[in-house]
């Protein structure tokens, strides 16, 4: 029962966590889904575990299925969340009444196939709810690479799986916790349009090096083109420079290599000078080749010196 008590404690302590992390990074989905867990906590204030566990274990895969569907809006005070502020008042009104009507019970929502000692669910119907809305859920995740749905979704059902179940717990909000942790990391961290590391990471990267050489790649049009032409090529620029294993990152508009010694830079410098020569890109059905500049030196007494004196060789 200790470790019970943990769990409990844990999630609800987790769910409001995730909730706040998910206002303030304007993270749509994660809030409600949040807020849908935090609602089901509610239910076992005015009605007995049993019944609070057979509502919560039937309904809540629908909703949170609805809610991880949905298409998600930029801002969590939109017109379009409408539809989920409704999902999650109609989940409360129809818990107010299911969780305390006798007529509600299990005997209703089973149907006695399975009769296994080591697997038995809450109830049988909410069971297989759970495995179609699992399978759809499988495929929206598969389409958009957004696993972490997958894994909170049966976070937030595995209690569910056995029958006799304690006060509810779950996982899903330790799983979007993560995910939102890590998401802030790449966004600090990580460039968003080319999904290489950013300045602040090549700083972390080089402090303490004593040695090492660095060197600019710089493409002369990207100054001058539209904003449009600039994404579309800085993402074709990082698909190539992701091929090599050098250390890459992303200063504004300029790439940053950097190289253990200098005979491993010349010899990867030169083969990307020459990929570089052969690639053509293609905008707007042309194709035309960027003009672009290497420079590389040995690092200087600090990162900001050495990126400033490379950028003063360009010109």
């Amino acid at each position: 029962m200790i470790l019970i008590d943990f769990l409990v404690v844990l999630s609800v302590i987790c769910e409001i966590f995730a909730l706040f992390l998910a206002f303030y990074f304007k993270n749509t989905r994660i809030f409600f889904l949040s807020l849908c867990l935090i609602e089901a906590r509610f239910v076992y204030f005015y009605a007995s575990i049993f019944q609070a566990h057979l509502f919560n274990s039937l309904f809540l895969p629908l909703i949170f299925c609805f809610l991880s569907l949905k298409k998600e809006t930029k801002l969590i005070f939109d017109k379009k969340n409408i539809s989920a502020v409704l999902a999650l008042f109609f989940m409360g009104i129809l818990a107010v009444f299911l969780s305390q009507n006798t007529n509600f019970n299990s005997s209703v929502l089973n149907f006695h196939f399975l009769n296994l000692n080591f697997f038995q669910p809450v109830n049988e119907l909410s069971l297989i709810f759970f495995i179609f809305m699992a399978f759809i859920l499988a495929l929206k995740c598969l389409k958009t690479r957004e696993f972490y749905l997958f894994f909170a979704f049966f976070g937030m059902y595995f209690e569910f799986l056995f029958e006799n179940a304690f006060m509810f717990f779950e996982f899903a909000s330790l799983i979007f916790i993560f995910y939102l942790l890590h998401d802030i990391y790449k966004n600090a961290f990580f460039d968003s349009l080319t999904l290489l590391p950013n300045i602040k990471n090549l700083n972390r990267f080089v402090r303490g090096r004593e040695f090492y050489i660095i060197a600019l790649l710089h493409f002369n049009e990207l100054q001058q083109a539209k904003e449009s032409y600039i994404k579309l090529i800085l993402k074709k620029i990082a698909k190539i420079l992701h091929r090599f294993k050098a250390k890459i990152f992303i200063v504004d508009y300029d790439f940053v290599l950097i190289f253990k010694d200098k005979e491993t830079a010349l010899k990867h410098l030169a083969y990307l000078e020459s990929l570089l020569k052969n690639t053509e890109f293609k905008l707007e059905n042309e194709n035309f080749k960027l003009e672009f500049k290497i420079v590389w030196q040995e690092n200087e007494i600090n990162l900001e010196q050495t990126i400033q004196s490379l950028r003063k060789r360009l010109s």
